[in-house]
């Protein structure tokens, strides 16, 4: 039992922010399952590839299961609506006004599920003048004024070396749904919680908005120094880098203590807070040129005996190898069909008991449909049918009899439907000798990669998505003409 289990919460978030959303609160225990279109999260293909699946989706879709649903089509939005309406909490990042379009806004869904809760991140939220636009985390670490307070003085705007406007923003999404849930708890009412990029990047910049807006002084870049205690900087040993960050008059004077300079406690420009902010250039020299001729390994334990705040600069090789790391159990292995154990980041937070949360694996391209609308639709086994072939039958003049399963009054039922072949595609029609067809994908929306083998020639007609059906003797048709 952990704190989110018997939670249902529907992903249809795609790339960071909702991901990570929806990640941690399947740590937590929560069922999240995992829309996807046909072809899969565009993130399935961004790289490191290992072994054909994308490390970048495996690190941020964990603690999930998977469903894919065609969401472009009326069934798929049907099926969709009835999921919707099994939820406790949904989690989308469409551009803002896009679950409208579809039928599914707040509104709409609430109507059918009064206690869900839904969760929409965006690029700059519901009103404004940016509310169409795409966003991304360095489009936004941009807009947001972080880039210009990173880098050098002389040097150009800066972006951080992560997706921190992605995470940020993906911790005020599970905050907002656990608030919200709580919130339900007492008034038996879902909720629609918003958050987006812009705003909560923003609102984790120090105090560079208030301090402009009170003073007119805006920030300036300052390659590593802290523009609000000194010293507060990155300083270089003979072999690496430490940092060091005295917030209080006490930890100031125990570093001074810590490089035998209590002349420094004397000088005038380093006496407080304000004096030393005022000669941060000249109190960072006097503290580098001590540091620079002995090593990290030197330096780390003295200044530890003096209780300064300070810590050695790693790069990731380091890290991992570095004891509280390891002590920490930041890394644990999950399985992965193909891949076998793959090191993920286990969830920060701790609970005792069983309440500790548990961080599980990413799940493959439509792995649980049938397993998932078993559990929240209550389709039986013979409701949803697994990878088929297409019939011999019907197969001379081109045409494929086809079984499949198909939506229809809330179940799910298995015709027998035609598809008429591209009659401009060569080695199709009469001379056809038979093919096989591979089915991935949901009920809803069926994806075909077709191989037709005819006049001793293999031909691929490529992938197809047809529109399902609603009856035994329509014909579904393929996209682009395909």
């Amino acid at each position: 039992m952990r704190a989110l289990t018997g939670i249902r919460v529907l992903d249809l978030s795609r790339f960071v922010a909702g991901p990570f959303c929806c990640q941690i609160l399947g740590d937590h225990g929560a069922d999240v399952v995992k829309v996807e279109k046909p072809d899969g999260d565009p993130a399935r293909y961004v790289p490191p590839i290992t072994k054909g699946e994308s490390l970048y989706f495996l690190a941020y879709k964990g603690s999930k299961r998977g469903i894919t649903v065609n969401l472009r089509s009326t069934q798929g939005l049907a099926l969709l609506r009835d999921l919707m309406a099994k939820a406790d909490v949904v989690v989308e990042n469409f551009r803002a006004g896009t679950m409208e379009k579809m039928g599914l806004g707040y509104e709409a869904a609430a109507a059918v599920n009064p206690r869900l809760i839904m969760v929409s991140i965006s690029g700059f939220g519901t009103e404004g003048p940016y509310v169409g636009r795409p966003a991304f985390d360095e489009i936004i670490q941009g807009m947001s004024g972080l880039a210009t307070m990173t880098g050098a003085p002389d040097g150009p705007p800066t972006f951080t070396g992560t997706y921190v406007a992605d995470f940020v923003t993906g911790l005020y999404g599970a905050i907002g749904a656990l608030l919200a849930l709580q919130l339900r708890a007492q008034t038996g009412q879902g909720q629609w919680v918003q958050t987006n990029l812009l705003q909560s990047l923003i609102s984790i910049l120090n105090t560079s908005v208030t301090r402009y807006l009170m003073t007119g002084v805006a920030p300036q870049r300052l390659v590593n120094r802290n523009p609000n205690i000194a010293p507060g900087n990155m300083y270089q040993a003979s072999n690496g880098y430490i940092t060091i960050e005295c917030l209080t008059q006490d930890m100031w004077e125990n570093l001074a203590r810590a490089m035998h300079r209590q002349d420094l406690l004397r000088d005038p420009r380093f006496l407080d807070l304000a004096s030393r902010l005022k000669n941060a250039e000249a109190l960072d020299y006097e503290i580098q040129a001590w540091m620079q001729q002995r090593t990290v390994e030197e330096v780390m334990p003295i200044l530890e005996q003096y209780s300064v705040p300070s810590g050695p600069v790693f790069d990731t090789p380091r890290l991992v190898k570095d004891p509280q790391f390891q002590a920490n159990n930041t890394v644990v292995n999950v399985e992965y069909p193909g891949l076998g154990p793959v090191p993920v980041l286990a969830p920060p937070i701790r609970l005792m008991g069983q309440g500790n949360p548990k961080r599980g694996r990413s799940p493959r391209l439509g792995e649980h449909t049938a397993e998932i609308l078993g559990e929240w639709l209550g389709f039986g086994p013979k409701d949803v049918e697994g990878p088929c072939e297409v019939e011999r039958e019907g197969a001379r003049d081109g045409l494929a009899s086809l079984s499949g399963s198909r939506h229809r009054s809330g179940r799910l039922w298995v015709p027998a439907c035609s598809w008429t072949c591209p009659s401009q595609a060569p080695g199709i029609g009469r001379g056809m000798t038979g093919f096989r067809l591979l089915v991935a994908g949901s009920y809803q929306s069926v994806m075909f990669s077709l191989l037709m083998k005819g006049d001793g020639k293999t031909i691929s007609l490529g992938t197809f998505c047809p529109r399902m059906i609603r009856t035994a003797t329509s014909t579904p048709s393929a996209p682009n003409g395909r």
